[in-house]
């Protein structure tokens, strides 16, 4: 592990989980609740599963001289893993419970997995590129070291994530039961590998496999993302005239920058 690349990925991957850490407290002392905490919570539980994928999806996360943390499958995880899953999953699935409650059209939700997709980009190439971790065997639509398939995968965990939230969190109707939400996350994040990934967690633990088979099992890996991503829709999206005329990005403006009362409400 180089040490100093280690340590900067560290502080980059910590940011969002910093802002995301500060906006919870901030929620709980104006007496907004306590889910963005939970969702915080539930995605620290859901880093248990990265060592499951690893293995199933040919990544290694180098560990000799790394700051180790939790041991899975003969994997040891370096801190970044810990920092980077109660943002990603957990803060971004409270985010999108949150664009659900206020109304989005099934267009939205394809929107949504694409800049999440982006996200999960920007999020590891910089730790691939300086050499933190990285991607093995044949991986397909593996340009700059990140294979692009992930992408079609990880953006569903928050996006069921958020959808799990936005149908249980009503039902939820004092503290004890909110704890709940706390379990969602890794849920989520179990549910969207197997739903999507495992064509390709089959493929590529095959012997000397040829990058024909990987690369069409990664479309198929996209076929089934996008399909999940529908089908999610299909329990929280609107029709378009029941929903506010605003794009995607004005939703989650409104969101994370609220400018007034009624907007605030949807925030809680």
């Amino acid at each position: 592990m180089p040490k100093t690349a280690e340590t900067i990925f560290n502080i980059f991957i910590f940011i969002p989980l910093g802002i995301a850490l500060a906006v919870a407290v901030r929620k709980i002392i104006k007496g907004n609740g306590p889910v963005l905490l939970y969702c915080i919570i539930g995605g620290a539980f859901a880093a248990t599963m990265e060592p499951i994928v690893d293995v199933l999806g040919l990544v290694y996360l180098k560990e000799v001289n790394a700051f180790g943390t939790f041991t899975v499958l003969d994997r040891t995880m370096p801190l970044y893993i810990c920092f980077v899953y109660p943002w990603y999953v957990g803060g971004l699935g409270y985010l999108a419970s949150r664009l659900f409650r206020r109304g989005v059209t099934m267009k939205n939700m394809f929107a949504l997995w694409a800049l999440d997709c982006v996200v999960d980009i920007f999020l590891e190439t910089p730790g691939i590129l300086a050499g933190t971790y990285l991607y093995y065997g044949h991986q397909p639509f593996n340009f700059w070291g990140f294979p692009l398939w992930w992408g079609f995968v990880n953006p569903v965990m928050p996006m069921l994530a958020g959808a799990l939230i936005y149908h249980l969190e009503p039902r939820l109707d004092n503290a004890w039961k909110k704890l709940a939400i706390i379990a969602c996350i890794p849920m989520a994040d179990g549910i969207a590998n197997g739903a999507a990934a495992w064509p390709l967690w089959a493929v590529l633990n095959q012997d000397d496999v040829s990058y024909v088979w990987t690369h069409l099992a990664a479309l198929v890996v996209l076929g089934l993302a996008l399909f999940s991503v529908w089908i999610i829709g299909l329990t929280v999206a609107r029709p378009a005239d029941q929903v506010p005329d605003e794009t995607l990005g004005q939703k989650l403006k409104a969101l994370i920058i609220p400018t007034s009362p009624a907007k605030t409400t949807v925030d809680a």
